[in-house]
This record gives structure tokens, sequence and C-alpha cells, in this order.
């Protein structure tokens, strides 16, 4: 029960990793707040949380309007009092316009996945940082890719934020730590939904993405991504911080 009395927020949670963080959380002590903009999906998470017997909460979430951000730490804060973790999941994208060569990546998709990927992480950190502050304490772990790391040729749009993200993950860690807050960034390799129809529709070209990585295969949510999450928001990781950790079998190299 790493996370007994804990207050967390999750970006994202309701499906695919953002839920399986939320899940890990609640079964170890946490209460949880599911930040999430797809309001079926968000209440279905929360609901099933709750029929487990878990403290959750789902608030409907537009991580790129900063007032709604606002609103949902505030709301989060009238409810606990506090925020303990945050976990910055969040990324909007649109799969039908990647992959693109930079001269042919449509400003929207690039504005899509900025507003979505850096700016909701930007204001969730800017604004939940001041109550971690005040009490000495804090977790955050945000969400890159190795499409950044790596320069992934066709993914101008999401890799370039991605390493903007990992970038304002290293000053967080700088500006915060004597407050007794850390700020970490994962890049997972994850078998979600979308990566499962990925395999069943080209199964030749998910082995031969596999190929290059020490653990050839991508990781199950619950047990492969999360677990790494979990060590990363609790006491375990306090000598940590300022780091970007590679959750993708070996995939990326830093």
């Amino acid at each position: 029960m790493r996370f007994e009395n804990k207050i967390a927020i999750v970006t994202g949670a309701g499906a695919g990793l953002g839920k399986a963080y939320a899940k890990a959380l609640c079964k170890e002590g946490a209460k949880v707040v599911i930040a999430e903009f797809n309001e079926k999906s968000g209440e279905t998470v929360a609901h099933e949380l709750k029929e487990e017997g878990y403290e959750a909460v789902f608030i409907k979430t537009n991580v790129a309007d900063e007032d709604n951000v606002k609103a949902t730490i505030e709301k989060t804060i009238e409810l606990y009092g506090k925020i303990d973790i945050l976990i910055n999941n969040a990324q909007a994208t649109d799969s039908s316009a990647l992959p693109k060569l930079l001269d042919e990546t449509p400003t929207e998709l690039v504005k899509l996945c900025w507003e979505t990927g850096f700016l909701g992480t930007f204001f969730f950190t800017k604004y939940t940082l001041p109550y971690m502050k005040k009490n000495h304490y804090g977790r955050i772990v945000n969400t890159a890719s190795y499409t950044g790391v790596e320069g992934m040729a066709t993914f101008s749009a999401y890799g370039s934020q991605k390493e903007a993200i990992r970038g304002l993950t290293r000053i967080t860690a700088q500006e915060y730590g004597e407050f007794g807050i850390t700020c970490n960034v994962i890049c997972p390799g994850a078998m979600t939904e979308a990566s499962k129809t990925w395999k069943e529709y080209d199964p030749e070209g998910y082995k031969a993405a596999m190929e290059p990585q020490p653990i050839k295969r991508l990781g199950d949510p619950d047990t492969d991504i999360a677990p790494a999450v979990m060590f990363l928001v609790s006491d375990d990781s306090r000598f940590v911080t300022g780091q970007t950790i590679g959750v993708d079998g070996g995939h990326t190299r830093f």
C-alpha cells in the first residue's frame, strides 16, 4: 500500500495506459482523479474502480484548455485538499494524418499534438506545483516517445513536442527538487488497443519493428508499463529525478 492517503491525478485515464496507471494506483491505496476528455470512457473507468472498492472520481477535462485544467485541479483540492501525484499521460493525435514528411505535415496536426501533449503537460504541471510545493512533496511523471528521442522520420508533429516535454521535465526537476518534488519522463512501448489493431493488420510490419529490440514485443500496460511508473511516483524513487526512462523492451537508447 505505497500510496495510502495519497491523492493522484492521471490525465487521459479513460483507456490504455492512463487506465492502467489509475488501476495500479488504486490497488496500492491512492485516491485517483481521472482527468479525461471522453465522458463515457472516463465515467466507465471510475465506475469500474468504485465497483472494486476503490476511490476514484471522474472529472471531464480538456488538457488543451488552460481554464479547464485549472478547474480540474481546483476541484481536486476541493475534494481532497492536496495533490501528491501527477501523471501526464493524455495525448491526442490524428492517426489518419500520420506519418507525414515535414513539408507535408498539416499545421492543424501540429497544433493538435502540441496543444494536447506539451501544453496539456505544461498546464497541469504549472497549476499542480504550488500545492506540491506547499506540502513539500510531489511526484510527477510525464510521457515522451522514441519518435522524438530518435528523430524518427515522418513524425515531426508528434515527436517534436514529445522532446519539448523531455526538456520541460528536466527543468521542472531542477527548479523544484529542493521542495521534495521529483519529475521524470518515460518513453513507453505499450500494447494498447491501437497497437493490437496494427499487429493484427500488419503482422510482418509488427515483427520487423520489434526485431531491433532486446525484448521483441510491446509491453502489457498493466504488468509491464504501470509497475515502472508506480516506482517513479512512489517514495522508492525519492532520489530519481530529471530522468528519461525507456519502458519499451530496450527500444529507446539514450
